[in-house]
C-alpha cells in the first residue's frame, strides 16, 4: 500500500482475510443489493476515436479466461485467466491503448480466472472491482486478497440484476447470477457454482459471459427469465466442459457467435455436445487454443468477427 508503513498492510491483509476464509463466509458482510453504476473518464482508452464503437476480446491466456471489453472510451476485464498468464494480459491490454479500467469483475475464485488478475491490478489504475462473494483457502486468492488491499480497492459483490455501465456509448454489464450465498444456493463444495454470469448490451448487441457457470446456474437462470438469456455472442461455459452448457440454456441463448476459451491440452475441454447443441444455429464457433485471441466488433446491431 503506497506510502503507508508495511505493518498497517499487514494489518489489513490479516483483516482481509480473516472476512474471506471463515467456513462458508462471504467477502463482505452484506453483498451490493441496488444496481451499481458506473461512470468511464474519456481517457480510459488511449487513442480511441469511435465513441460509438464496442469490442470484445477474449485474450488467449492458454487454459483460462479472460475477457476484455471496450466501449465509448470505457473498459472492463473480466477475469486475468491464470497467474502465469498475467503478464500476457497486461501486454496484451497495453497493446490497446487502456490507460485504466474502469472495472475489473473476479467470477469466481478459480486460479484459471483470477491469477492473472495480480499483475493486472499491480500495472493498471481500476476505478472499482468486483467478485462473487464466497472465497476459497487458496494460496493464489489470498494474494489477490493481498493485491486488492495493496491497492486500496474495496470489493463490491454484485446481486442479481445489479448492473455496470461504462463508457459514453451506453455499455452495460448485467448480472444474470448467482447473487449472493452462492454456496448456500448451489453446490458449496465447487467454486463454479458460485461463477457470475454476466449479459452484456452494447450497440444494439448482446452477449452471454457465462464463465464458469454450471447447469444448476444455467437451470437457475432459465427458471427466472428466460427471454433475457437470447444474445448474439455466447462466451461457452467452464471452456466447453460437459458440467455446463445443457441443450436448454444453449436453446435459450442461440448464439449467432461463440467462442470457447481453452488451452490446447488443457483440461477441461471442449466435449462433443457443444458443438452439437450450437449447430442448429449455424453458430460461427472460435476457440483460443486454435484461433488465439478473438475479437468481437459489435455496431449498429450487426456483431463482425474480427480475429
Amino acid at each position: 500500500m503506497k506510502g503507508k508503513s508495511s505493518a498497517l498492510l499487514v494489518v489489513i491483509i490479516m483483516f482481509v482475510l480473516a472476512l474471506a476464509f471463515g467456513k462458508n463466509t462471504p467477502l463482505a458482510t452484506t453483498p451490493t443489493q441496488t444496481p451499481v453504476g458506473l461512470q468511464a473518464a474519456s481517457s480510459t482508452v488511449a487513442g480511441s476515436s469511435d465513441a460509438s464503437a464496442t469490442t470484445i476480446h477474449c485474450i488467449n491466456v492458454g487454459q483460462g479466461d479472460a475477457i476484455l471489453i471496450v466501449s465509448g472510451g470505457g473498459a472492463v476485464l473480466i477475469d486475468g485467466g491464470p497467474q502465469s498468464a498475467g503478464s500476457t494480459v497486461v501486454e496484451y491490454l497495453t497493446r490497446q491503448g487502456i490507460a485504466k479500467l474502469d472495472a475489473v469483475i473476479a467470477t469466481h475464485p478459480h486460479e484459471d480466472h483470477i491469477g492473472g488478475l495480480i499483475a493486472v491490478l499491480q500495472a493498471f489504475q481500476v476505478d472499482a472491482l468486483y467478485m462473487s462473494d464466497e472465497g476459497t483457502d487458496s494460496d493464489v486468492y489470498r494474494k489477490l486478497l493481498e493485491t486488492i488491499s495493496a491497492q486500496n480497492l474495496v470489493p463490491q459483490f454484485p446481486d442479481i440484476g445489479d448492473t455496470i455501465s461504462f463508457g459514453n456509448a451506453g455499455a452495460v454489464l448485467t448480472n444474470l447470477a448467482p447473487g449472493p450465498e452462492s454456496a448456500d444456493i448451489f453446490d458449496a463444495s465447487n467454486p463454479d457454482g458460485w461463477s457470475l454470469v454476466f449479459r452484456l448490451d452494447a450497440a444494439d448487441c448482446s452477449a452471454m459471459l457465462a464463465a464458469d457457470a454450471t447447469f444448476g446456474i444455467e437451470q437457475f437462470m432459465l427458471q427466472q427469465n428466460e427471454a433475457q438469456l437470447n444474445c448474439d455472442i455466447l462466451k461457452v461455459a467452464q471452456h466447453g466442459a460437459h458440467q455446463a452448457s445443457c441443450q436448454a440454456f444453449i436453446d435459450a441463448v442461440s448464439p449467432s457467435y461463440a467462442v470457447i476459451s481453452y488451452g490446447a491440452g488443457g483440461s477441461p475441454s471442449p466435449e462433443p455436445e457443444v458443438y452439437a447443441y450450437l449447430e442448429p444455429f449455424q453458430t460461427t464457433i472460435s476457440e483460443t487454443a486454435t484461433d488465439g485471441t478473438v475479437v468481437y466488433q459489435l455496431a449498429d446491431g450487426v456483431v463482425q468477427l474480427v480475429s
